[in-house]
């Protein structure tokens, strides 16, 4: 092997330990090869780029993130609560988790992993000529869309991070001049931003097909808008928490210059527009599916396009997937159904939702619970005029598919005439499972004590809020292949109509959320009377940036709830430690932010007493919090490496 390498191979061999060439090729299939062999192939060219493709995050593996490269991002915040003790994200939301924990790290060596990959097919690919020379080209811009987009996830995650150069550099250069100090925030937005951009130039607009979940033009100047997305927002842009996080050197990490601050906002706007100048609506447009009468049915479509199982052309809405087959997330979203001897429609429901993302959800008039007159709370138990019902409910427009059947105590009264994307998401007490078809017909799922899917029949499989997470849920929970949806085009909508409040473009901010509303069924945003594409009245609102922030942010944690947003929306925004909620984000009742006693159905009682609203945990939550610490391995290892806002070299885990 050649004794020049690039340096991100030599930093990666530094910061994450490897000893050996051997580790750095130990991805592709069959027999080792080392670089010469490797690139002097086709297929074995081919298949070193599938192996960076390798670690685009799966996000579905939630129950096992640090052996499948998920995340703990739906149970690491206040989405969900994993009745599963022990999964990590429990250590996590108790605030047990240090810079020495043995799994903080996972993410920055297994990204770190992927970049020098990526880094070292840029310098290699040229060498196949059994390739042609626009092949070469082609995927050495997925493999710089690649390093990019890694370098995004552990910035979103760590904060600013070192930026491995590509200089070639002799291996018996010294260590000292190897170990590099961290980049600061601009440094890692301007070449990540760059590198989008110049691998979007020599990619094809648009993949389809057996090119499906490949990086293409439009998602890379769409990892580029969210990129800055992120770099405008409070967490990265002039936060005085983090002005004294320096390098040894006393260089400033994270940028302080008010008079950039605008700038940032501007700079993301015109990233927005450009994308959607370019491939909306030519080349994407939100999912709507119609029913027999040619009207849209809002249920299915925002299941559909959510749901992970449409990863074709018909998908108007996916920007980029990773293709995945298993069904762990199948299972954990399916209850117990002690009932039925059908293993596709039997699941341990191990993923409990938090009443404050059930109170998240708008009634079918759009409003929120505490704006909409026919919501009625209670406290304690309720009396029997909060429960039950005397008739099916089912879709508006669709009769057939039923959302709960007529019961006495099964359902409460809150759980009917809310928006269509809340039957889509929750799973709760008395609701009729997603596969209506099957020969077991309507399964009403039961998550009281003495339910179906209730602690003694599903013990450990049973939700403890007493609310399952329901989005993604296929309806046979047995079958694997589908899609991990990284990146749609609500997100874009919504991100898009961000930037525009924050330059005071109010009324073209909420066009953009109104669009995603219309496709929820719910009406629009408008101070000029009239109504909406669908025919509902518009909803007025005050026209000034913090109102208008308020209905995109809201919009953004309902509509992209469960798919691994919202830990870090909460995060950029700078509201993850609110003390007492704002009933925007976190309901009134709800204190600490993603800390604090969380509340949901008293799951250890049988109705009307299971329908108490009750504390079923206290989380923890720090200004520490907003971002990972840098691994304490590489803290010591490197002494140009400084630490995070709170993380101390003091503080051990019980693993250490």
């Amino acid at each position: 092997m050649k004794n020049i390498f690039k340096i991100g191979v030599v930093g990666l061999l530094l910061a994450t330990g490897l000893t050996s060439c051997n580790d750095f090729f130990d991805g592709i299939p069959g027999v080792q090869y080392d670089l010469e062999t490797t690139f002097a192939n086709r297929q074995r060219t081919e298949q070193f780029l599938n192996n960076v493709y390798s670690y685009v995050p799966d996000e579905t593996q939630e129950r096992w993130p640090t052996s499948n490269r998920g995340g703990i991002w739906t149970g690491g915040s206040l989405e969900a609560d994993i009745t599963w003790t022990w999964n990590i994200t429990n250590e996590w939301t108790m605030g047990s988790v240090y810079a020495s924990s043995s799994w903080i790290n996972y993410w920055f060596i297994e990204y770190y992993k992927g970049i020098s990959k990526a880094s070292t097919f840029i310098a290699n690919v040229d060498r196949c000529t059994e390739a042609s020379a626009n092949d070469r080209l082609v995927w050495k811009a997925q493999a710089r869309a690649l390093r990019a987009y890694f370098y995004f996830l552990l910035f979103r995650s760590y904060g600013p991070i070192v930026m491995l150069g590509e200089e070639a550099i002799p291996l018996d250069t010294p260590l000292s001049d190897l170990l590099k100090e961290r980049n600061s925030v601009d440094e890692c937005v301007d070449w990540i931003a760059d590198e989008f951009d110049a691998a979007a130039a020599d990619l094809p607009v648009k993949y389809d097909g057996t090119n499906l979940g490949r990086f293409d033009q439009a998602s890379c100047k769409a990892f580029k808008a969210k990129l800055l997305l992120y770099a405008a927002s409070p967490l990265f842009n002039c936060n005085p928490t983090y002005a004294e996080v320096r390098n040894t050197d006393g260089k400033q990490l994270f940028p302080q210059d008010a008079s950039q601050e605008q700038a940032k906002w501007e700079r993301a706007r015109d990233a927005y527009e450009e994308f959607f100048n370019n491939y909306v609506p030519n080349y994407y447009s939100l999912y709507t599916t119609t029913n027999s009468n040619g009207e849209i049915d809002f249920y299915q479509s925002y299941r559909n396009v959510t749901s992970g199982t449409m990863y074709d052309a018909t998908n108007t809405e996916q920007i980029f997937i990773r293709l995945v087959d298993h069904n762990n997330h199948a299972y954990e979203l399916t209850p117990y159904h002690n009932q039925v001897d059908d293993s596709s429609l039997r699941g341990g429901l191990g993923f409990g939702t938090t009443q404050e993302m059930v109170d998240l959800f708008f009634t079918d008039k759009g409003l929120r619970i505490v704006e909409d007159p026919d919501y009625k709370e209670y406290e304690g138990v309720p009396t029997e005029e909060f429960y039950g019902s005397d008739h099916d409910y089912n879709n508006p427009r669709n009769p057939d598919y039923n959302f709960f059947l007529a019961n006495t105590n099964k359902t409460l009264k809150q759980w009917e005439n809310r928006e269509p994307r809340f039957y889509v998401c929750i799973t709760y007490n008395g609701s009729t499972w997603v596969n209506q078809t099957s020969n077991y017909g309507k399964i009403t799922t039961e998550l009281n004590h003495n339910g179906n899917s209730g602690d003694v029949a599903a013990s450990w499989d049973a939700p403890y809020t007493g609310y399952g997470v329901r989005k993604m849920a296929p309806e046979n929970q047995t079958s694997g292949l589908h899609s991990c949806n990284l990146l749609r085009l609500a997100d874009m909508y919504l991100g898009y109509a961000e930037t525009l409040s924050a330059c005071g473009q109010y009324d073209e901010a909420m066009n953009y959320v109104n669009a995603v509303r219309a496709r929820a069924g719910i009406p629009g945003y408008g101070n000029n009377g009239g109504v909406d594409s669908n025919g509902f009245d518009y909803i007025s609102y005050p026209s000034n940036r913090d109102e208008v922030d308020k209905r995109i942010r809201r919009e953004r944690l309902i509509e992209l709830s469960y798919e691994w947003n919202r830990y870090f929306d909460v995060r950029r925004w700078k509201v993850a430690d609110m003390a007492v909620g704002d009933d925007w984000i976190y309901p009134s009742y709800h204190k600490g932010g993603e800390g604090g006693e969380i509340h949901g159905m008293n799951y250890t009682q049988d109705p009307p007493q299971f329908f108490e609203k009750v504390v079923t945990e206290s989380r923890v939550f720090d200004t520490r919090h907003y971002l990972f610490p840098i691994p304490e391995q590489d803290i010591r290892r490197n002494p140009k490496m400084v630490q995070n806002y709170g993380w101390t070299a003091a503080e051990t885990g019980s693993d250490e």
